[in-house]
């Protein structure tokens, strides 16, 4: 097995685990919450079950100073909208830190147009793993703090009604295994 095989394995393995943590929260949540039939979406993990895209982690650039620690959807947010004229979008969904830590968070992060990651909380080490929504409509970016899957303003109407059309970008790779590497 090639060494890039071994670190594409890896990456599957490390995705698939997520994937799967974010399932067991959507099975809780339907244990939990009683929601109207006619909201498109049950939670947030069901959001993104439906919509979620896996992205391929990458080093940061040498010249990427992190950003505040635990603002990671403002810091999220405002780099990709100083950075528009790239491509590069806000995503947002859970993350697997980076080797030796090992922990499944809610996080935000910027998205490439070939479908990798520049996070730029992260600055020491990228995430090992990252599952989540490619935004490319600005106006939903949230750089004042909350998230769109945690902030219960913003989570509301996502629940309700779906993201509106044309919302969110093609990139990255299906949850599904056919889009693993």
């Amino acid at each position: 097995m090639t060494n890039s095989s071994v670190q594409a394995a890896s990456l599957i393995g490390a995705e698939d685990g997520l994937i799967h943590h974010i399932r067991q929260h959507a099975q809780l949540s339907e244990a939990a919450h009683c929601v109207p039939g006619s909201w498109t979406y049950q939670s947030q993990f069901h959001i993104l079950l439906s919509l979620g895209r896996r992205f391929t982690p990458t080093p940061s650039p040498d010249d990427l100073i992190g950003m505040p620690d635990r603002l990671c959807y403002s810091n999220a947010a405002r780099y990709a909208q100083s950075h528009r004229d790239e491509g590069v979008v806000y995503a947002e969904g859970f993350a697997l830190t980076h080797a030796g830590l090992y922990f499944y968070l809610p996080h935000a992060w910027v998205v490439r147009p070939d479908g990798t990651v520049l996070d730029p909380t992260w600055d020491d080490a990228p995430g090992r793993a990252y599952v989540g929504i490619p935004v490319a409509d600005p106006s939903l970016w949230p750089d004042d703090g909350g998230g769109l899957l945690d902030d219960f303003d913003r989570t509301l109407p996502l629940l309700r009604d779906g993201f509106p059309q044309h919302a969110l970008a093609d990139l990255g790779r299906p949850l599904t295994a056919e889009g693993a590497p």
